[in-house]
């Protein structure tokens, strides 16, 4: 029973592990993407994918830089569509 349990730990710490890796990797390309709009990304904390505003070919996130907070959507071959959150 123990050896089950040890097994299922580390496959649950895995997915986690891995899921922190593409969140830090996915902040950091969409802060690219802000930044190629011509708005100011300073340190990028967050990127949370936004479920609300995702749809079929469109996903959509909430990107936290360290000077303000933006809506951001990529739209297939149009790039990123970004929006200042609280504008």
């Amino acid at each position: 029973m123990k050896a089950r349990y040890a097994v299922w730990l580390l496959i649950l710490s895995g997915i986690w592990l891995s899921e922190a890796f593409a969140n830090e990797a996915a902040k950091d390309i969409i802060a690219a993407a802000v930044r190629g709009k011509g708005y100011q990304c300073e340190s990028p904390k967050s990127a949370k994918p936004d479920p609300e505003q995702s749809s079929p070919g469109e996903k959509a996130w909430i990107l936290e830089c360290e000077n303000r907070s933006y809506k951001v959507k990529f739209k297939g071959d149009q790039g990123a569509m970004v929006e200042p959150v609280g504008e």
